[in-house]
């Protein structure tokens, strides 16, 4: 007989089993399934990875509950894994139980939320994840998922109207990415008229003006963790900057710096990070967390002194970055969101959605808080689209910061 098309979510499903650990423990023993799982993500990022988010949690957990929600199959594989974290407010009766992606939240440290499945268990593993949380509903009030890649949002609308919960989709958010060639001269050839004739005029200009340029990528813990302070400082200047578009300090507090040395320090011992850097006249002018997960490298926080913006050290340094992802073989470059960005706009070539979702239970106290949530959230908007307006620089190039715009 042959197997039709629509049985085989169904057949699927009736193979895998769906478990949750709640305990912090299981970031370290579901560590090697996770990264093995990981493997099988098409374009995963290292922001998802076991040690990323295991050093998330060390720092930055803190008051949360993980749930980890893994789907396995027959063999007891894991083809599935849904990490959320609980987020509890107030008391009984005015109590309210929120889960979200783990690793959102606390300065925005993390920029790729959402799911982990092997290619092809992505719908039915979903479903089944759903599910679980549906059928311990007496356990949580609100599903608040933050950029959640647009590929799952149908699963999660349909089981949630088939379950009975009030959904809402909104705060749509581009994603930027850049689908790399075998070589660079076939990438230029697809950029911009004006991105081509600016990369040489910038570097001209720095040695008309009698500067020299180098650039640096920086691969070893040692040399990255050294390097540090002088990169939050250079995060801390651009977040200063005026005439440009707005950008807040992320490394404003001791935990975040912290954080940032730790993980560094763990990822590049595993080739997954890296600190590029443009030097100029022997000082360092702009610098570009990258990260590497399979053939994706992803651009993290950067920063640059703005007295040397005039040369565009921050495009000059992030053509030196696509270069090095070029030749390590990388696939994509994961540019993170803002795609409202010109700066970043100019160099992706592909473009995705995440947005926020959120799922209610139908009790009043959950939908009283997700209606003020959003409403938090869209103020919050406006604010920060009016905080552009004002500091948008009038003329001139703008340089680049290839971060995600959200805290």
């Amino acid at each position: 007989m042959i197997q039709q098309e629509s049985e085989r979510p169904h057949l699927i499903a009736a193979t895998l089993r769906v478990t949750v650990a709640r305990d912090a423990g299981a970031l370290t023993t579901l560590h090697d399934e996770w990264d093995a799982l990981l493997d099988r993500v098409p374009r995963a990022t290292a922001f998802q990875s076991a040690d990323w988010l295991a050093t998330w949690w060390r720092y930055l957990g803190s008051g949360r509950e993980p749930w980890l929600l893994q789907v396995r199959d027959a063999m007891g594989t894991l083809v599935g894994l849904v990490p959320l974290q609980l987020e509890r407010y107030g008391i009984w009766p005015l109590r309210l139980r929120m889960l979200r992606w783990l690793g959102y939240g606390t300065g925005g440290l993390t920029d790729t939320l959402g799911p982990l499945f092997a290619a092809g268990y992505e719908e039915v593993a979903m479903q089944m994840a759903l599910d679980h949380l549906f059928q311990h509903e007496q356990e949580w009030d609100l599903l608040e998922l933050a950029r959640t890649p647009d590929r799952f949002v149908p699963v999660l609308q349909s089981q949630a109207q088939r379950a009975g919960y009030q959904i809402a989709i909104f705060e749509p958010i581009d994603w930027l990415y850049i689908h790399l060639p075998a070589d660079w001269a076939t990438l230029q050839r697809t950029l911009s008229k004006n991105l081509r004739s600016n990369l040489p005029r910038y570097r001209n200009r720095l040695h008309r003006e009698g500067h020299r340029e180098s650039f640096m990528l920086l691969t070893e813990p040692e040399a990255i963790t050294a390097a540090l302070p002088r990169f939050f400082e250079l995060h801390r200047l651009r977040s200063r900057a005026r005439n440009m578009k707005w950008h807040g300090n992320y490394y404003a507090t001791a935990v975040s710096r912290a954080f940032t040395t730790e993980v560094a320090r763990v990822l590049s011992a595993q080739g997954r990070l890296a600190l590029a850097q443009m030097v100029v006249d022997d000082t360092v002018v702009a610098a570009q967390l990258l990260l590497f997960q399979g053939q994706t490298m992803s651009t993290y926080f950067s920063g640059f002194d703005p007295a040397w913006g005039r040369y565009s050290v921050m495009m000059l340094l992030t053509r030196a970055c696509v270069e090095y992802a070029i030749l390590r073989g990388m696939r994509w470059i994961d540019l993170t969101a803002g795609a409202g960005s010109q700066a970043k706009r100019q160099w992706g070539n592909e473009e995705a959605l995440t947005y926020r979702v959120q799922i209610t239970r139908p009790a009043l106290l959950p939908c009283l808080a997700a209606q003020a949530i959003r409403k938090w959230y869209d103020r919050r908007r406006r604010w920060a689209e009016q905080q552009a307006q004002k500091s948008q620089r009038p003329s001139g190039p703008a340089e680049q910061d290839i971060k995600s715009e959200e805290a």
